[in-house]
């Protein structure tokens, strides 16, 4: 049987200075972080090796961990590590290196990573599937992302669980302040944090998260009031920094996990890389 073999998009280099067997996946992890110029905060896994279709050279599985994805590639190192190649190999037509890879995958979390207990939510406890947002008030994009998950919740009530975590993008200064504000709020009850949290994602509320945390503040108070929620509980919680500090702990469980913008999303554990959709949620809850 003849095989025709196509080599497409391949790079060829010289290797030295490495020993054979214990070296080719180092080879291997080495050559697709320079040549693919994938960043250092990306974590590179060996998953396994085998002989390959090409001649005398083997094929390196690695998993790429991206902070929203996990990327399988196949990386192909000749015995005498002395070459390697990137790209695809076709045999007849067929793309033999995205078969031996895989697809990518969303990202798994262990969920209690998340601290979700922590956190304001909405939706039962027991829902078939829980979606844990990092957001940010000034954030067009979380906006347009609680809008739409609003709308499901009003379309799942017993099947979806909202989580909310801060993630202002700057660790001190105004917008961490706003968040802090907010997240002192929590103290009163879970209700009123909705409350203020909905008010600061209208169209009314987008105008006064740009503005100085004391009118923030005011504009906040005269909400609770309003409602008939007590003040004081939430000056106090301002005032003692318990605001602060649910800010800061939501910060570091998002740099644990590696969130590197608003809105981040997670459903039962997963992070979504595409927009949440009704078709996308409906995977999860098997319909």
């Amino acid at each position: 049987m003849i095989l025709t073999v196509f080599l497409t998009g391949m790079m060829f280099l010289e290797v030295q200075g490495f020993a054979q067997e214990d070296r080719m996946v180092q080879v291997a992890i080495e050559t697709i972080r320079t040549q693919g110029r994938v960043p250092r905060e990306i974590e590179i896994k060996f998953m396994e090796k085998w002989e390959s279709a090409i001649p005398d050279f083997f094929a390196v599985k690695l998993l790429l961990s991206a902070p929203d994805r996990e990327i399988p590639v196949v990386v192909y190192v000749d015995k005498t590590l002395e070459k390697v190649i990137i790209g695809n190999l076709f045999i007849k037509g067929e793309n033999i290196t995205r078969k031996e890879a895989g697809e990518p995958k969303p990202r798994k979390i262990d969920v209690e990573q998340l601290e979700i207990e922590k956190s304001p939510s909405q939706g039962p406890a027991g829902a078939k599937v829980t979606i844990v947002e990092f957001s940010n008030f000034e954030c067009p994009y979380c906006r347009g992302s609680w809008m739409k998950i609003k709308e499901l919740l009003g379309k799942h009530p017993q099947d979806l669980r909202y989580v909310f975590k801060h993630f202002p993008l700057q660790p001190q200064g105004r917008p961490f302040d706003l968040a802090a504000l907010i997240s002192a709020v929590q103290e009163v009850n879970n209700e009123a944090f909705w409350l203020v949290h909905d008010f600061m994602f209208s169209e009314e509320g987008q105008t006064f998260v740009k503005k100085e945390k004391e009118v923030v503040k005011q504009k906040i108070e005269q909400i609770l009031q309003e409602k008939g929620y007590d003040v004081k509980i939430f000056q106090d919680s301002w005032e003692t920094g318990k605001g602060k500090k649910r800010v800061e702990e939501d910060i570091a469980v998002g740099r644990k996990i590696r969130v590197r913008g608003t809105p981040t999303t997670i459903l039962n554990g997963n992070f979504i890389i595409a927009p949440l959709t009704d078709k996308v949620l409906e995977g999860y809850l098997g319909k």
